[in-house]
């Protein structure tokens, strides 16, 4: 007798073949006794393409729109020639198993991974499903013994189903009608992606219509016990009032109005999930949030980490004793910290914790070390780091703020103090400052009058979209899908790197440096959804809505045909609004909108694939900026600024031999070329 285990992943394979025996390979699969133990690769299959439901979906046309296959139409397929290889050594062991057990991850993708692959199949075998929330050999061999019946996951497998269900719908019926109405390019709608593209549209248009307010501070210097502060003024002023203020100050007396101090515990960092660390490295290495998957993918296969792909902080509370293993393992190698707390487990309240644990725990080390050079070897150290740091206790600061008065005017002097480090030790932390003694006034030695300006929010980089990706509640005025998403956001740990490059493949979105700026050809899509009163498209309350129903589904509470009988009649009503004349003029409206006057003729500038060019251009008008210019990304703002001021800001480029250089792009004797800035003469030079 034989009994085949299916996981998803090839590491959850080993892990478990190991926990039950001394496992032998045998082609891509592991024996041990009578356990044959077989993996996916995540998913195998995903639902075809339109054109495997019929020859005429290969065109992209309206009439055939809604396409929507029938319960028993659905067809699937696998999404890659190594997936067939996987599945027919799978099917072939499965003819051969007297039983099979799911152990594929414990959550709705990880139930909806093998019932597909069951499908596929088509073999009838007695089915259990093995539940594992860690991976610890304990976990294993006590799990294994108290299988549960897979018809218990039913309800998951059928919420798990329709969210598939409907994102093919929404998806394909979407971008194709919108693709069709356009008649230009080829668009790509999702549930996820598109809302992801609104909160960059929306932020480049705050940026773009920001004016900036020009005030000024005034700063005064001080000296108590032989040492020199700054105080700043709390109030703005203008120009002439802060030089008057500024002036009139020295030599005068300020007045202590309030001296508070408070003592801090900063609690060290979570462990991270795979967000934590995309965002770490997209604002401490500006590396795309698909590079840091990459490396952390590379280091989990090394099996020098645990699995990436997750969206929990915390860890099993059986997973203790295989967290001191891994740090007496750990300890001789990364001698910088103090091992005991790991060893200990201090913070175990903090760092433990099974109701926050979901199909996967946090990122930790293994405890196995190897070799490794360059980015590889940054990222595993910064894991190491933050494994150490989390068990660490609080640092202690000593917060101090004090208040001076003027007549009517006042100024703070606020400082931190820190008194233990801690983990600052680890991962850095601020730098101390000194604390004023108790006073009751001081003279002021010196003053400054400061120049401020006002500055709208940041450009977006992979690791501040990720957040905004992962807190997408906030956006929500319902209180019930605001909850919803405060949990879940839009798009997922393994899927949100993923949505960003898409983004960019499909030309919504250019890379500038770290900076993320949606293209015309991303707020046209946004606008014109928003214009044709499709806007739910573009906005996170359609994942928060479905999230809500999908998990009624789960718990029994809405069958899974309602929720797909409304996905249908929206669908429907996509296709419909798209299909509307006026939808038609409102996209023709906003394709190819100009973006400048053209500075050579009498067309206008407008945006393409790869460059900006002049509407005249069969004309024979020469005026074409490249979107990549010498490793430098041009946006629309620039070719705007180039028009109007004959030059562009100082941009960042790289030479043929890879150095990086700043220069200004300009328009000189009918040319567009790059300009360095003129060299400031140092004293004495001709």
């Amino acid at each position: 007798m034989s009994i085949l285990i299916v996981t998803e992943k090839p590491s959850v394979a080993r892990q478990i073949a190991a926990a039950l025996g001394k496992p032998k390979k045998e082609g891509n699969h592991l024996v041990v006794g009578e356990y044959v133990i077989a993996h996916a690769m995540g998913h195998l299959l995903q639902f075809a393409y339109p054109e495997h439901y019929g020859e005429r979906y290969k065109k992209w046309r309206l009439e055939d729109l809604p396409i929507m296959p029938k319960e028993d139409e659905w067809q699937l397929v696998p999404i890659s020639k190594t997936a067939i290889k996987q599945l027919e050594e799978i099917k072939s062991l499965w003819a051969e198993t007297n039983m099979v057990i799911s152990a594929t991850d414990a959550g709705r993708e990880g139930e909806l991974i093998f019932r597909l692959i069951q499908q596929y199949v088509g073999l009838e075998k007695p089915i259990k499903r093995l539940w594992l929330q860690s991976l610890t050999k304990e976990t294993i061999r006590e799990q294994i013994k108290q299988l549960l019946d897979l018809s218990e996951l039913d309800n998951l497998y059928a919420s798990a189903l329709a969210r598939a269900k409907a994102d093919w719908l929404v998806g394909i019926n979407a971008s194709r009608a919108f693709t069709v109405v356009s008649k230009k390019e080829v668009f790509s709608i999702g549930r996820v992606q598109t809302p992801t593209l609104a909160i960059l549209v929306d932020r480049e248009k705050e940026i773009q219509s920001f004016v900036p307010r020009i005030y000024y501070k005034v700063k005064v210097r001080f000296e108590v016990e032989g040492k020199s502060f700054w105080a700043e003024s709390v109030k703005e002023y203008d120009q002439e009032e802060a030089e008057r203020l500024a002036e009139e100050l020295v030599g005068k007396t300020l007045i202590v109005t309030e001296q508070t101090e408070e003592q801090a515990k900063i609690n060290p960092p979570l462990l991270p999930d795979l967000g934590d660390l995309q965002k770490f490295t997209s604002r401490s290495f500006k590396w795309s949030a698909q590079k840091t998957l990459k490396i952390l993918q590379k280091l989990y296969e090394n099996a020098l980490i645990t699995y990436p792909r997750t969206d929990s902080r915390y860890l099993p509370t059986d997973m203790k004793r295989q967290v001191v293993g891994t740090a007496n393992q750990l300890e001789p190698l990364f001698t910088k910290g103090d091992w005991e707390y790991v060893k200990k487990l201090n913070n175990r309240g903090r760092i433990f914790n099974n109701a926050r644990v979901t199909d996967h725990f946090a990122i930790i080390p293994t405890g196995k070390t190897k070799e490794l050079k360059g980015d590889d070897e940054k990222m595993f150290n910064y894991v190491v780091d933050r494994f150490l740091a989390a068990f660490y206790p609080p640092a202690l600061e000593t917060h101090q703020k004090t208040v001076f008065s003027y007549g009517d005017h006042l100024f703070e002097y606020a400082a931190v103090r820190v008194d233990d480090p801690s983990w600052y030790t680890i991962l850095g932390g601020k730098e101390s400052q000194e604390l004023l003694p108790q006073i009751a006034e001081v003279m002021v030695l010196e003053t400054s009058s400061e120049k401020r300006q006002t500055r709208p929010a940041p450009r977006f980089t992979d690791g501040t979209l990720i957040a905004a990706m992962e807190t997408a509640g906030k956006l929500v005025e319902s209180e019930e899908l605001a909850e919803i998403l405060k949990e879940k956001g839009i798009g997922t740990a393994a899927t949100r790197a993923e949505i960003i490059e898409r983004l960019i493949e499909m030309g919504y979105v250019q890379r500038n440096g770290p900076q993320l700026i949606p293209t015309s050809k991303g707020i046209m899509l946004i606008d014109a959804l928003r214009e044709v009163k499709l806007q739910s498209l573009t906005e996170p309350e359609l994942t928060g809505e479905w999230e809500r129903r999908l998990s009624l589904i789960e718990k029994g509470k809405e069958t899974p045909e309602s929720f797909m009988w409304s996905i249908e009649e929206y669908v429907k009503d996509i296709v419909q609004t798209l299909s509307k004349e006026e939808s038609s003029k409102t996209l023709k409206s906003k394709q190819n909108m100009p973006i400048a006057k053209c500075p050579f003729c009498d067309g206008y500038v407008l945006e393409g694939q790869k460059s900006y060019y002049c509407s005249n251009w069969k004309e024979g008008c020469k005026f074409r900026v490249w979107k990549n210019m010498n490793g430098g990304v041009i946006t629309a703002d620039d070719v705007r600024r180039l028009v109007a001021e004959g030059r562009t800001r100082l941009k960042r480029f790289r030479s043929k031999a890879g150095k990086a250089y700043r220069a200004f792009v300009v328009l000189k004797d009918g040319e567009v070329v790059i300009e360095f800035p003129t060299r400031k003469k140092k004293d004495g030079e001709r």
